[in-house]
């Protein structure tokens, strides 16, 4: 690849050894995707991968953003002293404080206030002031393509911020350093002919030469073959549905409808499926939704056949090996902001529900990003955004492949002067092997500044603050001062200070926790999380106190870090009564189960074993009256059982085993 394709290997290299920003943008069918799914692969960094809808997420292979960072869909208002990851589980937070590399494909029709969100979430959940709380960046698009949706009323309160509606007018990008790699080799399209269009499409300034080839594939009242693979690419929602009403219309059979119920204000244009939706047996179909339902069957874009349909619901078989998909009617919400003051309210204008599938034999060009076709029907003779007539012909592998519903004008060729300003003042910019380097001594200065940030000590410690009355003076103004002239030759010396303070802290917790924790379950699962950050911090003070600092071996030792030790205060109070005795149980239970030819639970759930070791019935009569057990398993199993209670019992107390009556 390093040979074939510089431009990657820069990429890789910076992804690899720097935390710098990295922006990989090209044309369509360079590679981009391929990038994103070997670096998933190869990537040593602890990394998640997002995008901002739900089919792009789907095809990066990771989640939607909104559902990574549990954002509103609303405008998200910069400043203020708001703390959006307060409402977030233990377990949320422990992901993204162990976030290294965050990967965002599709970047272009993302918003500049989510990314703002996202840097705000990442810096107080790794409590430091650094963009993005110093996790890298992967910013993959193409900004010729499809652009963030916004609404007017939307715009009307982000324009007070931002001077575009694209990521790069966040303001955290005017903070963070980054840099922008262009792949500009096309692995897509083979055609030198139908590169050159692309190009010129993507740059507006196609010729007249080019605009006359392209048109050349332009079939007047085009109909393809019922078993020949055409899907139709259009920029509205109504062209598509005059195309699928025309391949319904053609299936024999009985036609179904199912009508949309509509309450208070839901805008017709934001109707996600038709109101009232025809399907036959053996429709094409698309998902218009998520599937909310703990099984997740279904995802926005996933495409399938219509096997039957009963009364209320349809069935969708999405693949041969697939099992058929129970479809019923879903909710969806209309959701309005206004702005009052600096405070963004949200209220539920209306509703609107249907079967969330709609016909899928044509599909709209956002929903076709990221989607390549071998055969496509195009349309973009009424394109209204910057880069549908892009996206649209760049989805197609070869010139051949393609047939044109309608021509296509220089007028129908759309693109935003913001993208092309951009684009040229990054083009003058280019990393290279000077940049790379300054950027990694960077990098190893930020993670010599990490060694020391007691920030999240101090966000561990709320609750126990009184129980380390020196930790501001010893540790956290200390660091504080040391952080603001770092220097790699002194960090041995501050490492031996640390590590002195860190292991005398450490040691008074553990004196003073047990009274403090008590009963309380959320207190001791605090207390370890604290103690087992401190354990880390002390482990890499001990290495780097003996040893020059080396962001190799710092980041062996984070990946290598302490997950849990063993006196955890959480273990000792979940401990069960005599756990010994109920492993004991749990291994007698599966053996007993595989002889049987039974489910384990069958035999005894862990429950009742937990409360046969906790109880320690001496009787049949009190083995039966453990829940769970009941006079007919006593009398089955209640020999065996008595049996390891006593044998238990023996062995706690040093005595040997006897002869003793059940009864």
């Amino acid at each position: 690849m390093s040979e074939l394709n510089p431009a990657m290997q820069l990429a890789t290299e910076y992804l690899e050894s720097t935390n710098t920003v990295v922006f990989l943008t090209g044309k369509a069918g360079t590679g981009k995707t391929t990038f994103l799914q070997n670096l998933k692969q190869t990537s040593k960094k602890k990394l998640a991968v997002a995008a901002p809808t739900g089919v792009a997420a789907i095809n990066a292979g990771g989640m939607t953003l909104h559902s990574l960072f549990q954002l509103p869909f609303g405008p998200l208002l910069p400043g203020g002293d708001e703390r959006p990851e307060m409402h977030y589980n233990p377990e949320k937070k422990e992901l993204l404080g162990s976030l290294e590399l965050l990967i965002i494909d599709e970047i272009s029709m993302v918003r500049p206030d989510v990314l703002d969100q996202i840097d705000l979430i990442l810096r107080n959940i790794k409590g430091t002031t650094y963009p993005f709380g110093g996790v890298q960046l992967l910013l993959i698009g193409d900004l010729s393509q499809l652009s963030p949706i916004i609404r007017d009323e939307e715009w009307g309160m982000l324009s007070r911020y931002y001077s575009t509606p694209y990521f790069f007018s966040a303001l955290v990008m005017q903070k963070a350093p980054y840099i922008r790699i262009e792949l500009d080799h096309v692995y897509r399209q083979k055609e030198q002919d139908f590169i050159r269009i692309l190009n010129e499409v993507r740059n507006q300034q196609i010729s007249g030469e080019s605009l006359a080839l392209l048109n050349a594939r332009y079939v007047p009242d085009f109909r393809p073959a019922t078993d020949d693979p055409y899907i139709t690419l259009t920029t509205h929602n109504s062209i598509a549905q005059q195309v699928n009403t025309e391949f319904l219309e053609a299936l024999q059979g009985q036609e179904f409808e199912f009508s949309a119920t509509v309450k208070g204000d839901f805008p017709r244009d934001a109707y996600p499926t038709e109101t009232n939706l025809k399907l036959k047996i053996g429709a094409q179909v698309m998902f218009v939704k998520n599937d909310g339902s703990a099984e997740k069957l279904y995802y926005n874009g996933k495409i399938g056949t219509v096997s039957r349909i009963e009364g209320n619901t349809v069935f969708v078989q999405c693949g041969p090996g697939d099992r058929e998909i129970e479809v019923e009617a879903v909710e969806w919400t209309n959701v309005k902001y206004q702005l009052d003051d600096e405070a963004i309210n949200e209220s539920n204008a209306g509703s609107f529900a249907q079967i969330p599938l709609k016909l899928a034999w044509a599909i709209t060009i956002h929903k076709s990003q990221g989607l390549t076709f071998d055969k496509a029907i195009i349309d973009v003779s009424e394109a209204f955004a910057s880069g549908q007539a892009y996206v649209a012909l760049s989805r197609c592998r070869t010139l051949s492949g393609m047939v044109l519903r309608n021509p296509i004008g220089t007028h129908n060729i759309i693109g935003d002067p913001a993208v092309i300003r951009f684009n040229q003042q990054a083009a003058l910019i280019k990393p290279n092997g000077q940049t790379l380097l300054r950027d990694q001594a960077l990098y190893e200065q930020y993670l010599l500044g990490e060694l020391f940030n007691f920030g999240p000590l101090q966000t561990r410690l709320k609750g126990f603050e009184l129980l380390l009355p020196d930790l501001e003076k010893e540790i956290i103004s200390v660091a504080g001062k040391f952080t603001k002239q770092l220097k790699t030759e002194r960090s041995s010396q501050a490492a031996v200070y640390f590590l002195e303070k860190l292991t005398a802290a450490t040691e008074n917790l553990h004196r003073q926790l047990p009274g403090l924790i008590g009963t309380s379950k959320e207190l001791a699962k605090k207390a370890d999380q604290l103690i087992i950050w401190l354990m880390n911090r002390i482990r890499l003070m001990e290495h780097f106190g003996q040893a020059p600092f080396s962001v190799t071996t710092y980041l062996l030792l984070i990946k290598e870090g302490i997950k849990t030790y063993d006196h955890s205060y959480l273990k000792t109070l979940n401990a069960l009564p005599n756990e010994k005795l109920y492993e004991q149980l749990l291994e007698w239970r599966e053996e007993t189960a595989v002889k049987e030819n039974i489910m384990p639970n069958m035999v005894l759930s862990e429950k009742t074993a937990a409360a046969i070791a906790e109880k320690l019935p001496a009787t049949l009569k009190a083995l039966s009256a453990v829940k769970g057990v009941g006079t007919q398993k006593a009398t089955q199993y209640g020999p065996e059982l008595i049996g390891l209670i006593r044998a238990y019992q023996q062995e706690l107390q040093g005595f040997g085993t006897e002869q003793v009556s059940l009864f």
